[in-house]
């Protein structure tokens, strides 16, 4: 039998656990219960302006394809910044939106080993790893200077940045890798963020063969994984915006290396109809490292 006393007992312990709860959850930094999601996902696109999400997500079929509206990501933590350094932008340019990290946290994703792939919509794709995220915090923009991504006109053509696009507070290079310094991934036109195992996604593309640390195959690699994965696929991953997978690469690097070469440095001097942009300040090392690595997915793979 509870008597009156007891029962008080009970309903001061309901009324402290709820006020715990209540403010850890005010907390900065807080987690949220593992396994409640933040965001709504819906099975069916309802908008044009809705956000595709798949690849790993908690407690869904692998490969599964969810969809989130702008009004929903609005609810997540916003930041606003003024950027001066995004070649997106013609000067200040005020931008709203999201850290990736923080869609993350919504969707109870681990940051560990996750790499968030942002897949626009020319098949362009840029990635996030780990690394990256924490070091640049990229953040995906729902408004520009206060209006919705879809509706501020690009610089580049007569098209929106809609629905998506992704920048940084500001962005300064970790390293340089030759005549390579890393670049910002600064994607617009992002229609989908895919969230995947940062190792398996690099292993498809990690040079064939027992390379040294410093070695021409390795640092081909770093540059490779940043700037040509972004076109080129590899299997199921990577952009699909060239029409070269990462298989022909190979190919073309070891049977017409200099062609190869020239093709990277000017594409048009090569072929008058090339769409990829060519990388002038690449110099001959940085060109025969990237043709080295690549060669190691040629028919003849070795190792050193």
């Amino acid at each position: 039998m509870v008597t009156s006393v007891n029962r008080l007992k009970l309903i001061w312990m309901a009324g402290l656990l709820a006020l715990a709860a209540t403010m850890s959850l005010a907390l900065p930094g807080a987690r949220k219960p593992i396994g409640q999601k933040t965001l709504l996902l819906r099975e069916k696109r309802a908008s044009t302006e809705d956000l595709e999400l798949s690849g790993n997500l908690p407690g869904l079929p692998a490969n599964a394809v969810r969809f989130v509206s702008h009004s929903d990501l609005l609810k997540l933590p916003q930041v606003t910044v003024t950027v001066t350094d995004d070649p997106n932008f013609k000067g200040k340019t005020e931008i709203s939106g999201v850290y990736l990290a923080e869609i993350l946290r919504a969707l109870d994703i681990p940051e560990k080993d996750t790499l968030i792939a942002a897949i626009c919509d020319d098949k362009y794709e840029a990635h996030y790893p780990v690394q990256y995220r924490a070091e640049h915090h990229p953040i995906l923009v729902l408004r520009i200077n206060g209006k919705q991504t879809a509706q501020w006109p690009r610089t580049s053509d007569d098209g929106s940045y809609g629905p998506y696009l992704v920048s940084h507070a500001s962005f300064t290079p970790r390293y340089r890798v030759l005549a390579y310094a890393e670049e910002a991934q600064i994607p617009n036109g992002v229609l989908e963020l895919r969230f995947l195992e940062e190792e398996e996604v690099f292993n498809a593309i990690h040079p064939r063969g027992d390379f040294a640390a410093g070695s021409p195959e390795m640092l081909g690699y770093q540059i490779a994984r940043e700037n040509c994965f972004r076109c080129h696929n590899a299997d199921s991953y990577g952009g699909h915006k060239a029409s070269m997978p990462w298989s022909t690469l190979g190919r073309v690097a070891q049977n017409n290396p200099k062609i190869f070469e020239r093709y990277i440095k000017n594409p048009q001097a090569v072929n008058s109809l090339a769409q990829m942009p060519g990388f002038p300040e690449y110099d001959d090392a940085t060109l025969s490292t990237l043709t080295t690595y690549f060669q190691t997915f040629s028919t003849e793979k070795g190792s050193k």
